[in-house]
C-alpha cells in the first residue's frame, strides 16, 4: 500500500479547489507533510474499510481502467513517497512495504523496546540461577506485557487498561512515589551489596527509562502533540514497578541507605 503524499494532495486540489474530503484505505500511511498540509487546507481524511482510494480516480470520479503492468505492485516505497524497486541497505520497513531511513525515531523507539526485553530475558536466567521462581515469574509477566505494545504501536490499537504484579497503573505510580509508606523505606540508594538480583533490576528501571523517552521522541504529530500517550505510560509504570520490585528482593535483613546521604 503506498502512503499518501503533499504532492498527490496538492494535484487533487488543483483540479478542485472546492474538496473538503479525500478517500483512502483504511491502514494507508500518511506523510507527515501531507497531514500539515491537509489540516491548512482543512480537508477531512476519510477512512474505507475497502481498497477504495481517491487516487485510483480521475478528475470526473470515474475510476481508472488500468492495464496489468500499471496494475503491479511496487515493492517498495519510501520516506517520500517515491517507488523503489528493492530495499536500500539503510532503510528499514514502518509499515507494510513503506520504508524508512534506520534512525527513523519510531524504529530507534523499536530498537530500544527490543533492547529491553532482551535484557528481561538474561534477568530471568539470573533468577533461574539463583533458584528464585518467583523472580523470574514477576519478570515473566512484565515480559508478556511489554511484548504487547509493539502490535499495538503497528497496528494502531490503544493500550487498554492493565494491571501488573496485582498493581494497577496508579497504584504502581503511588507505591514508586513513596516507598516508605508501602515498603518501610525512604528512596534508597542503589548498591553493589544489594546483590545480583536488585542490581540487575535497577539496569531494567533505566533501560525502561530510555525506552520511554524513545517513545516521546517517536510519537508526535506535526505540531509536536504527542500520539501515543498510551505507550508512554506504559512505559513509565514499568521502570516504576522494576523500581519497587528492588524493595520487595533486597536480601534479608540488608539496610538500604537512602538516597541522597
Amino acid at each position: 500500500m503506498r502512503p499518501l503524499t503533499e504532492q498527490e494532495i496538492r494535484l487533487m486540489v488543483k483540479r478542485d479547489e472546492r474538496i473538503r474530503s479525500l478517500t483512502v484505505a483504511k491502514g494507508t500511511l500518511i506523510t507527515p507533510s501531507a497531514r500539515e498540509y491537509l489540516r491548512m487546507k482543512d480537508i477531512t481524511l476519510v477512512y474505507s474499510d475497502t481498497s477504495e482510494d481517491f487516487r485510483d480516480q480521475d478528475t470526473t470520479g470515474k475510476e481508472v481502467l488500468r492495464t496489468n503492468e500499471e496494475r503491479r505492485p511496487t515493492p517498495f516505497y519510501g520516506p517520500n513517497g517515491e517507488s523503489l524497486g528493492a530495499k536500500p541497505e539503510v532503510m528499514t520497513h514502518l509499515l507494510g512495504n513503506n520504508l524508512v531511513y534506520k534512525d527513523h525515531p519510531v524504529i530507534i523507539w523499536r530498537g530500544k523496546l527490543d533492547s529491553l526485553t532482551a535484557m528481561i530475558l538474561e534477568a530471568q536466567a539470573l533468577g533461574w540461577e539463583k533458584h528464585n521462581q518467583e523472580y523470574v515469574n514477576d519478570l515473566q509477566e512484565i515480559l508478556e506485557f511489554i511484548r504487547r505494545l509493539l502490535p499495538c504501536e503497528y497496528k494502531n490499537i490503544p493500550v487498554e487498561a492493565f494491571k501488573l504484579l496485582g498493581l494497577t497503573a496508579e497504584e504502581l505510580k503511588a507505591r514508586s512515589h513513596d516507598p516508605l509508606k508501602y515498603y518501610g523505606h525512604k528512596h534508597i540508594l542503589i548498591e553493589y551489596s544489594m546483590g545480583t538480583l536488585c542490581v540487575r533490576l535497577n539496569s531494567l528501571r533505566t533501560a525502561s527509562r530510555e525506552t520511554e523517552l524513545a517513545a516521546v521522541a517517536a510519537f508526535k504529530d506535526a505540531d509536536g502533540k504527542p500520539t501515543r500517550e498510551d505507550i508512554v505510560k506504559a512505559l513509565n509504570r514499568i521502570s516504576s514497578l522494576f523500581y519497587i520490585m528492588i524493595f520487595k528482593y533486597l536480601p534479608k535483613g540488608f539496610r538500604p541507605r537512602p538516597a541522597g546521604i
